[in-house]
């Protein structure tokens, strides 16, 4: 019976280590996977991630308990089994108790830290998304079991770190910057599962990104626009001769642009047409973002716009150039 109760203690308390390690060392990505699937335990463990702290402060008392719980029993029991071996050594009364005492005390904490904490640690680490799935109902349970005590701890642990400047975190957030994700690729390259090119993309996207678009423009001085009063015959010779198939149409001239045309508007028109003026209805709204929108940010406003083209202004509204899709895509891939 007390060696049941000692096991059943280990088992509680390497529970609450792995899920304590797991929640932590968990990624959304594939809890949402098997969520989706199905597993109870991947959703139990997506709204854990949530609310961390009560999370984490039940693990801890789960662990503080059944610790606590396992010495009050295992030196007793443990003690016991010494005992005959010191009282066969003829060794002195007053010794045998307190030596019997050490040594249960040893052996309970040595089985406790090998298997109820150093083993489901690292178990927990190798697989956290797995551990999640199958332990989190019973961590669930614990945790309403003893809400309320696990409140006050987790409340009063709160208070406490305030004056320390670290305000509690209630959720873990696994979203990485550019430094991060650079020693990421450094170190993918140096282990060798990221090759030179490979790790030349992706580095240079990063940086890449974060620069101002008006260093990739083509000025407004030598930027290919058409003007309003072209006639089709003339837009289509300027589409034959440059290649482009997108043009900003100015007015009176390219400080007045008025929108944008492309090359597919033009099917519409016909041999009757070609000395016809470009119509108004050809004119699409040209997107406008400011000179020190990054390259990045313009990547977004084409994708938002579902345009390819974006005209760059300075801070009066003046039209400074043109940045493409294609010149970003370029610039990051090479020609």
């Amino acid at each position: 019976m007390i060696i049941a109760l000692l096991i059943l203690l280990i088992v509680a308390n390497a529970i609450f280590v792995a899920v304590e390690f797991a929640l932590v060392a968990s990624r959304p990505g594939p809890l949402e996977k098997a969520a989706q699937q199905g597993s109870r335990g991947a959703a139990l463990a997506l709204k854990a991630r949530q609310d961390l702290r009560p999370q984490l402060s039940g693990a801890q008392l789960g662990i503080t308990a059944s610790s606590v719980v396992l010495g009050i029993v295992a030196q007793p029991s443990l003690g016991r089994l010494f005992t005959p071996i010191f009282e066969a050594l003829d060794t002195p009364q007053q010794f045998t108790q307190d030596i019997s005492w050490l040594l249960a005390m040893g052996t309970a904490a040595m089985v406790q830290m090998l298997l109820g904490e150093m083993v489901p640690k690292n178990l927990a680490i190798a697989a956290p998304e797995r551990t999640l799935q199958r332990l989190m109902p019973v961590h669930r349970l614990f945790v309403r079991a003893f809400g309320p005590i696990i409140w006050v701890l987790d409340h009063t642990a709160a208070l406490l770190v305030r004056p320390f400047g670290s305000p509690p975190v209630d959720e873990i957030e696994h979203a990485l910057g550019a430094p991060e994700l650079s020693a990421i690729f450094a170190a993918s390259q140096n282990e060798g599962t990221l090759d030179a090119f490979d790790h030349g993309l992706l580095s240079g996207s990063l940086a890449l990104a974060q620069r101002p678009s008006k260093e990739s423009m083509v000025p407004v001085a030598a930027m290919v626009a058409i003007s309003q009063q072209a006639t089709i015959a003339e837009i289509e010779q300027i589409i034959v001769t440059t290649g482009h198939t997108r043009f900003p149409v100015y007015a009176q001239n390219r400080q007045d642009l008025v929108g944008m045309v492309h090359a597919k508007e033009l099917l519409a028109f016909g041999p009757q047409d070609q000395n016809q003026a470009l119509p108004a209805s050809a004119v699409r709204p040209l997107i406008t973002a400011t000179e020190t929108t990054t390259r990045q940010e313009a990547l977004v406003i084409m994708r938002k716009n579902k345009t390819h083209l974006v005209v760059l202004e300075n801070s009066a509204g003046q039209p400074q150039g043109l940045i493409t899709m294609e010149d970003i895509v370029q610039e990051l891939m090479g020609e």
